[in-house]
């Protein structure tokens, strides 16, 4: 199905032709085919002319047009390759906190060493005495390094700061959620393991495997979720093409029937026109013939009357 032409590539348009394109296309075609009638047998002919028929009738009507896009659109979406993401949530780690808080901390100590890189470099613009390096002998260019190093070293030590605090939340969060986890009696662990297997006929060892079971069902649910989604696309997409032929066969047989019925008018008309033509010839001879006897019993009376009268000598 998928090499099938569209409409609109047999009309040659573009899928969001007006309709006056529409309509100037398929004339042109149209007599494009017609100067070809003689090298095209009647068969070949015929089917061209109701597939430009059938392809102009449906495009040019809104109602039919809309519903032959909505078909293109699901015929491309089910040829397009399927590809599902399914999300799986992680099982909890209670190391996370203490490895985030660890993360935070190696942070503050580089924010640390960063604070301490820019007082080196306010001491290097300054002119504080440097393994190497000489003293500035400007006042006013000393005094401005100097309050720029202070500025710098303050912020330094407030970033630092801010740091420290949040590594400390952090540790305090973590330890606080540890501790809600460690607070669970075996009770609670056991009544929530016979309510999952009384729910779902599975008895897990733990807690943590009663949330991998979950978290594998989830991931099983929305696979069967998203392929049922693909065979209804598919499905639908079958069922609009079968209509879609099944439409356009009875399109073509229509026409095909109005061909039929306006060839036998045609050719009824010819037929009684040659008759008609027959009679006028025939009575124009008859006409003729008694024009011709008329003349001849008019000669005959003349002479009958010359040779009657007596002679005058």
């Amino acid at each position: 199905m998928t090499n099938k032409k569209s409409l609109y590539q047999i009309l040659e348009v573009a899928n969001d032709a007006t309709y006056p394109e529409i309509r100037a296309s398929h004339e042109r075609l149209l007599q494009a085919l017609d100067s070809r009638q003689t090298t095209l047998s009647r068969e070949d002919y015929n089917n061209q002319l109701r597939l430009l028929r059938v392809a102009f009738s449906t495009l040019s009507t809104p109602m039919s047009r809309d519903s032959y896009d909505a078909h293109l659109s699901i015929r491309k979406e089910s040829a397009k390759p399927q590809s599902v993401a399914l999300a799986t949530t992680p099982p909890a780690d209670p190391g996370a906190a203490a490895v985030r808080a660890e993360a935070l901390l190696m942070r503050a100590d580089a924010m640390a060493l960063r604070a301490e890189a820019m007082g080196l470099k306010a001491d290097l613009l300054s002119g504080q005495p440097l393994p190497g390096a000489g003293r500035s002998t400007h006042p006013v260019v000393g005094q401005l390094l100097a309050s720029s190093r202070t500025v710098l070293l303050t912020l330094g030590t407030l970033v630092a700061i801010g740091m420290v605090f949040k590594v400390a939340f952090m540790v305090t969060r973590g330890v606080q959620s540890e501790q809600v986890v460690n607070s669970r009696s075996p009770s609670e662990d056991k009544v929530f393991l016979q309510d999952y297997y009384q729910t779902w006929g599975v008895r897990p060892a733990s807690r943590a495997e009663a949330e991998l079971l979950d978290a594998e069902r989830r991931k099983n649910e929305d696979a069967k979720r998203a392929q049922r989604q693909i065979d209804d696309a598919k499905r639908n997409a079958a069922q609009a093409e079968h209509r879609f032929e099944v439409e356009s066969r009875r399109r073509g047989d229509q026409v095909s029937a109005e061909l039929q019925y306006a060839e036998e008018r045609a050719r009824l008309a010819a037929q009684q026109e040659d008759r008609q033509k027959e009679y006028m010839r025939a009575e124009a001879e008859r006409q003729r013939q008694e024009a011709e006897r008329r003349h001849v019993e008019a000669e005959q009376a003349k002479w009958q009357k010359i040779l009657a009268a007596p002679e005058k000598y």
